[in-house]
Order: structure tokens, then sequence, then C-alpha cells
């Protein structure tokens, strides 16, 4: 889950930084900063960077919770006490991705990018987002293993007609 949390941050970044560059070394105003974590917020990269601590909990108390349940109390009471955290680790991620997109795009794209995102068809995108990468992921997974392991036999056969052996 972790990985298709990180995924969907990372689709989300590529597809919105695909406009121009910012110019370097130009400090964002703060409305410029402000429009970048509207993008952040709007477009479920903040979600995907908060969602980390939610798949580490459920993780931890399916995996411990299953295993050890005499620990239970303890593991409740330590989740608990790291999830401030967590929240200060998230967002310190969430500034860097807001200075990501300020650096990447300007101010007015950003607004841009909101105006959409706060739109009907924006909003019916970000609600079937999460659905559709799963379904992403449910097929890209076992897709790479077998384009990796194809591409590797091809290298191999390409390799020894070149008189080399792996």
């Amino acid at each position: 889950m972790i990985r298709l949390s990180l995924a969907s941050a990372v689709l989300g970044l590529t597809l919105l930084c695909a406009a121009p560059t910012f110019a370097q070394g130009t400090a964002p105003t703060p409305t410029h900063l402000q429009a970048a974590r509207e993008v952040v917020e709007l477009t479920g990269v903040s979600q995907s960077i908060d969602g980390i601590f939610r798949e580490f909990e459920e993780n931890t108390r399916q995996m411990l919770g299953a295993t050890r349940p005499e620990m239970n109390k303890d593991m409740n009471e330590v989740v608990a006490a790291l999830k401030p955290e967590a929240q200060k680790r998230a967002e310190e991620m969430t500034v860097s991705a807001v200075n990501i997109f300020a650096a990447k795009m300007t101010e007015a794209d950003l607004k841009e990018v909101a105006i959409f995102f706060r739109s009907p068809v924006g909003q019916r995108y970000s609600s079937l987002r999460t659905q559709a990468m799963d379904e992403i992921y449910t097929i890209l997974q076992p897709w790479a293993s077998q384009t990796s392991n194809y591409l590797f036999d091809r290298f191999s056969q390409e390799m020894r007609k070149r008189g080399h052996t792996l």
C-alpha cells in the first residue's frame, strides 16, 4: 500500500511538473507558495503523504496484532505516540512538494491547475484517481515483472549472438 501511495504521489507530481520550468534562482512569493500548496492539496499529493502513516499503522496492527496479540496495548500506545512525529515529517515532505511545484510552475499555471481540480470534472477525477491507481497498480506489477524478464531474456540472446555468456 505504501508503494501505491508513493506511486500515486509520483504520478501526480510527474503529470503536474510537465509544465514549463519556472525561472531558476527566483524565490517564489507567498502567493505563489500558497497556489502551490493548494495544488498539492487538491491533487491528492498531500493526502498520499499523510496516508503513509495510516498505512504504517494498519500494517503494524495487522502484522503484530495477528502474530503477537499480547503486545496490542503497548503497540497501540506506541503507534499513537508516534503520530505527532509522523505528522511533522509529513508536513516537511508537503513543504518540499510545495517548493517543487513552485519551482516548476508559474503562479498563474498553478492557479489554473487549482481551478481545474475545483471544477466538477476535476473533482470527479480526484474521486476516481485512487480507484484507478489501485487498478493500474494491480496490472502494473505483473506487467513490470514480465517485461523485465522478457527484456533480460532478449538482452541475453543478443549478448550470446555477440559471443558473451551471462
